[in-house]
């Protein structure tokens, strides 16, 4: 009886569950304020990761004491997210996350926490305004002081039972970046004698809650049939109102590249006008434009485009029936991801050749700066196995090493307008092998036939794979009679079978794995 052996030959191995991960990291930036409402909402900065053993914060360069004062763990042990009891002036500052094991150190963004502030509305009685139905309307609200400026909202509210409360969803009422109430056609139904708007301000210092402010009322009166429009054609309620503007954003609009690019055209009129959009000099950016017939864009009277590219600056125009606004977009050049996604990660064996890709773009060209466990490169011991190609924006790795290797790389581009920044984990396998295959495998084979089989290894570094017979012989490999075939990590034997093998081996012939 003959067997085949199947030996797989690797250097020493290491196991581990590699470098930390960051899971959620705070914002860039985060607001703030005093005051007693802080008891409610305290102020966190979140900072989840996995396979981290510890975690430390830093806050202007100087690590952050955290569980000896004002600052506690969420999760003591469990998270490195932190709190503070009661928030105070001097807890503005730069704040950033480490998590680290055995095998590196990831790092958040820097967080810049800011004190901010928001009055309150005064107390006013809720105003009533009177109206035509199929007449256009714009109803102002003052917004109350606050530092960042507030964002202004619009609700529904039910005059009879305080607690029905919702956002205002229609295709014929829409809020302008003013802040204003636009009714591009009034309804009857908006004037029900239990409806009131009201007017909110919402600001990052609240974070996701608002300050309810001026409500209104509307009494809406019928409006007659016209002589040229009869009740049998058209009926009372759809008479025809001339188009007419009722907000457009500026002729000129400078985004930063990365951010949200939003247009807005209100008309007014009835029937409800359509609006269409059309890039003058170029094609619309389908794949970032959130849907024109959702709420979000207002059923088409906002234009918005995520994540702005350079490409994404032109002359854009807004059409409805005869009337037409156009707007001019200049894009800064911030730098910002290409392809829209960061470096990704890399998880290769030892001996291997790894690379690691910061693609940003922007204008000026971005400065591209690498740094390993939150140290930058060019601080740590110069090894040449280290490369950097295409003006920084790859960082390749010769030659694997799993101690030295394995680790959270840093990526930072930056150019006067801004900088994006973000973690990539370098994991460098190293194992022993082991099969993927049953350690015994017996065949029956057919004379004249070919018998295929393989030995499927997974190790670190890759291994060499060598077929033996019992006596620890290599096999003779015979032209036309034998095949090993490489694919993958998989070595592969192929057999062809006649009179001589049965003769020379046994019959049947059952080669044992």
């Amino acid at each position: 009886m003959w067997y085949l052996l199947c030996i797989p030959l690797v250097s020493a191995a290491y196991g581990g569950i590699g470098p930390p991960k960051l899971l959620l990291q705070p914002e860039e930036e985060v607001w703030y304020h005093l005051g007693e409402e802080e008891y409610q909402r305290r102020l966190t900065l979140k900072c989840e990761a996995e396979n981290a053993d510890t975690f430390t914060w830093v806050k202007n360069g100087r690590q952050l004491s955290v569980g000896a004062g004002d600052i506690d763990w969420e999760r003591p042990g469990q998270s490195g997210s932190i709190f503070f009891h009661r928030s105070k002036p001097h807890n503005q500052g730069y704040y950033q996350c480490f998590a680290a094991n055995i095998f590196g150190v990831a790092v958040s963004n820097k967080v810049h926490v800011r004190l901010g502030s928001l009055e309150h509305f005064p107390k006013r009685p809720v105003r009533v305004i009177n109206v035509r139905e199929g007449d256009s309307l714009t109803v102002d609200c003052a917004p109350p002081r606050g530092t960042p400026d507030p964002e202004l909202i619009w609700l529904y509210r039910d005059s009879e039972d305080s607690t029905v409360i919702e956002t205002i969803r229609s295709r014929h009422i829409t809020t302008d970046a003013q802040g204003r109430l636009q009714f591009s056609t009034v309804e009857l139904s908006d004037g029900r004698s239990s409806l009131l708007y009201e007017c909110a301000a919402t600001s990052p210092v609240l974070r996701g809650e608002y300050r309810s402010g001026d409500q209104v009322r509307l009494e809406v009166s019928p409006r007659s049939v016209s002589s040229a429009c009869g009740k049998r054609r058209c009926g009372a309620d759809k008479a025809a109102t001339a188009i007419k503007k009722l907000y457009v954003s500026p002729a000129e609009i400078t985004v930063r590249a990365g951010t949200r690019l939003k247009i807005q055209c209100i008309f007014g009129g009835r029937p409800l006008p359509t609006v269409f959009w059309s890039k003058i000099d170029g094609e619309l950016p389908k794949g970032r434009l959130k849907d024109l017939t959702s709420a979000e864009s207002d059923f088409g009277k906002s234009f918005i485009v995520d994540n702005v590219h350079p490409e994404d600056a032109g002359t854009y125009e807004c059409r409805a029936r005869h009337l037409v606004h156009t707007v001019n977009v200049r894009v800064l050049a911030a730098p910002f991801w290409e392809f829209d996604e960061p470096p990704r990660n890399v998880e290769q064996a030892e001996e291997s050749t790894g690379e690691l890709e910061c693609l940003a773009g922007g204008q000026p060209t971005p400065i591209i700066t690498w740094s390993m466990n939150g140290v930058l490169l060019h601080e740590l011991p110069e090894d040449h196995r280290r490369v950097l190609l295409d003006h920084g924006r790859v960082l390749r790795i010769r030659q694997l090493n799993h101690d030295v290797d394995t680790g959270v790389y840093q990526c930072n581009a930056s150019n006067p307008l801004g900088y994006v920044y973000t973690n990539a984990y370098v994991h460098v396998k190293a194992h022993e092998p082991r099969f993927l295959i049953p350690t015994q495998r017996n065949w029956k084979v057919v004379l004249h036939s070919t018998v295929y089989l393989d030995c499927s290894v997974d190790a670190a570094p890759e291994p060499i794979v060598r077929w033996v017979d019992a006596d620890d012989r290599p096999i003779q490999i015979v032209e036309g009679k034998h095949q090993v075939v490489e694919e993958f990590l998989e070595l592969f034997l192929f057999l062809s079978f006649d009179k001589s093998y049965n003769e020379k081996w046994y019959s049947p012939f059952t080669p044992v794995l």
